[in-house]
């Protein structure tokens, strides 16, 4: 069998809902504000603008309106077009994340995945594990090259030559393109040098010396930014939905929409919860994912509240990837240390989570500042994850991700 890193990736062909989708959905969307930019100057240069009916003034209105949006819209992809703000990780979080990334997946564990009890560890399989150079062919060093290899567009492995890989590395402990590698500093260059040097054992190989100039790797916080305009109905749609289901909650399930330090979130406390009470079930907290806001997880989020009527349930609301444009913080969203802070200011500020609690086994801070919130002696809450579906006690929370 060869080795499926060197294996090009096999295009997927398009199948008839494609192309159904493409002329239905995505083409008309994609129409609008072309379409709208053409009839208005169209409008304009001809002068019927002056003999149109109510029907004709409203859809010069509506055309007009795509016309100064696509302006605004225009504007804001400048402002994210240019290299993200955020500067590199603190050296030893840095290094914290980096070896965890690569313990991850070394454990030989048997085709059977191990007993149960191995596997009711904090992170099975990988964080005992040694580093050490694996061979070519060990499977654990082919699956991460595979997985490594999406970075750099699915390219054969061998083609990815050591300085395009210094590069990669360079962008994603430093958040920068990579200036030569001669006129490095040795404050930059001797890190680099380590964790290459423990990447390629992971790898369970050695790049070769050069540099391809055919190949890319993906750097997302410094490569251009791709944006697809959208029109301005498609974004009033969703807000007005949005804003629609949050009034739809309210009247219906006795939900609040408030906000702690820029922390907006719906909750619905049932009457006669008493938090103090060993019997009382844990909180529910919700933390939605990246798309289209409330309109998006509407079904789960009403099943949720018409069946779990015995607890608090919380949902976290996040506008800057629920396509919610008009929203003040739409650009400036909280980073992943400020969510965690106001995540756990908030759960003890309603009493269901205690903060005194310490771990010191816990490396990385923002999950030192959750734990602190939720593995109280008694109180705690339960977070559904958007990303699997599934609940989570607090006592086995790792991150908000």
């Amino acid at each position: 069998m060869g080795d499926p890193t060197e294996s090009p990736v096999p295009s997927r062909p398009r199948q008839t809902s494609f192309y159904v989708a493409f002329v239905i959905a995505v083409l008309p969307l994609w129409s609008v504000v072309p379409a709208s930019w053409l009839f208005v100057i169209y409008s304009l240069h001809t002068g019927r603008i002056w003999v149109y009916g109510v029907a004709g003034w409203t859809l010069f209105s509506l055309a007009l309106c795509e016309v100064f949006f696509s302006i605004y819209h225009y504007q804001l992809a400048k402002q994210v077009a240019g290299p993200s703000p955020c500067g590199s990780a603190n050296p030893v979080e840095m290094q914290t994340a980096f070896i965890r990334l690569l313990k991850t997946g070394l454990a030989n564990l048997p085709e059977d995945g191990g007993d149960e009890e191995s596997l009711r560890t904090e992170r099975p399989g990988s964080p005992e594990e040694q580093i050490v150079q694996l061979e070519r062919h060990d499977p654990r060093a082919v699956d991460f090259r595979n997985c490594l290899r999406t970075w750099f567009c699915k390219v054969p492995w061998s083609s990815v030559k050591l300085d395009n890989l210094r590069r990669w590395l360079y962008w994603s402990m430093y958040n920068a393109e990579m200036p030569p590698y001669e006129q490095l500093c040795q404050s930059r260059r001797q890190p680099l040098d380590e964790s290459l040097d423990l990447l390629q054992k992971r790898l369970g190989c050695q790049a070769e010396d050069g540099h391809n100039p055919s190949i890319r790797s993906m750097c997302l916080t410094i490569d251009p930014v791709q944006i697809w305009g959208r029109p301005f109905i498609f974004y009033a749609s969703v807000k007005l939905v949005n804003w629609s289901i949050k009034a739809y909650y309210k009247s219906n399930f006795d939900v609040r929409h408030e906000c702690h330090g820029g922390l907006e979130y719906l909750v619905r406390v049932p009457e006669g919860w008493d938090q103090d009470q060993l019997s009382s079930p844990h909180p529910l907290v919700f933390i939605h994912g990246l798309g289209l806001g409330l309109l998006q997880y509407h079904l789960t989020l009403s099943h949720l509240f018409e069946t779990i009527t015995d607890r608090p349930i919380l949902v976290v609301l996040q506008p800057h990837i629920s396509q919610d444009i008009f929203h003040p913080n739409f650009l400036q969203p909280m980073n992943r240390h400020q969510l965690a802070d106001k995540l756990a200011s908030l759960l003890k500020e309603f009493g269901w989570a205690e903060v005194d609690y310490a771990d010191d086994t816990i490396e990385d801070e923002d999950e030192k500042q959750v734990a602190k919130a939720l593995r109280g002696k008694r109180k705690g809450v339960t977070i559904l994850s958007h990303s699997k579906y599934e609940c989570i006690p607090c006592s086995e929370i790792e991150n908000l991700d």
